[in-house]
């Protein structure tokens, strides 16, 4: 690995065949050198688990932007099984998305596996990047089935300017030069983001679910059913990630976990 270029490790919570990952790694390269360790299938919601009992494998992935492997592990495990087993040196950024669909307010930003790799990598002491893009509810499903390979023009359009949008902040992170505390950039684009606004800094938003699971009519057991009406009827803060959500605008809320820590982290 050529220690001229800053290192990039990239991953995701969709899987590595996601073409949102894909796309956000074409423009990486444009940055960096890339490395992606990405789960090998989907693995959202799962937040910052880490595998304890699985033998974790990795296998070197063909035909794909960059060096690249995937995992039979969580993106949390992507991140830091990369970082001590697949990189030669500890990579410079951590990056993981694009995420299909959003990640905003405290609730869902918690539980993403978007989310959870870029905080692993935080936790490395890694300035870390977590991206999303936000899909219309009618486009959402048949774009996961297809893991965002297939899109229509409208959609690709919009995925191509969030892919070149995170790689100009990732510029951005990199000419900090240093580690701001344990925080987590996380980005998140609007449906139809045609590139020409810039990430508004926001925070992440309140939003209280209530019961997450339903019981399936007939059946014994409960499952997670998600509701779009628990963004849409929600009153925002002006300035959260929800509010520029609702707004069309582009977001990146800075999660400071190092208010959780203790002294170390927060001084420089």
């Amino acid at each position: 690995m050529s220690t001229d270029k800053p290192l990039i490790l990239a991953t995701n919570d969709d899987g590595i065949q996601s073409g949102f990952l894909q796309a956000l790694v074409k423009e990486l390269i444009k940055v960096g050198e890339v490395v992606v360790c990405a789960p090998d299938g989907e693995r959202s919601w799962i937040g910052h688990a880490i595998s304890r009992n699985q033998k974790l494998v990795a296998k070197k992935e063909k035909d794909y932007p960059a060096e690249a492997y995937a995992l039979n592990g969580t993106p949390a495990d992507c991140v830091n099984l990369a970082y001590g087993n697949l990189l030669s040196r500890t990579p410079d950024l951590v990056v993981s998305g694009i995420n299909l669909g959003y990640n905003i307010t405290l609730p869902m930003v918690l539980s993403s596996g978007t989310v959870g790799a870029a905080l692993e990598g935080s936790l490395l002491g890694i300035p870390s990047i977590a991206s999303s893009m936000a899909l219309s509810s009618e486009k959402f499903e048949g774009i996961r089935t297809c893991v965002g390979q297939k899109l229509d023009a409208t959609t690709r359009k919009s995925l191509t300017n969030a892919a070149k949008a995170t790689a100009n902040y990732a510029k951005l992170v990199l000419e900090m030069h240093r580690h701001d505390g344990l925080t987590v950039h996380n980005l998140n684009f609007p449906v139809e983001y045609d590139g020409k606004i810039e990430p508004l800094i926001s925070f992440a938003g309140n939003l209280k679910l209530g019961s997450i699971f339903e019981k399936e009519k007939g059946k014994k057991y409960h499952q997670l059913v998600y509701k779009t009406e628990w963004i849409e009827g929600a009153e925002p803060e002006i300035g959260s990630d929800l509010w520029a959500h609702k707004e069309g605008l582009p977001s990146v809320s800075r999660l400071d976990f190092a208010q959780m820590g203790g002294k170390s982290y927060l001084q420089p």
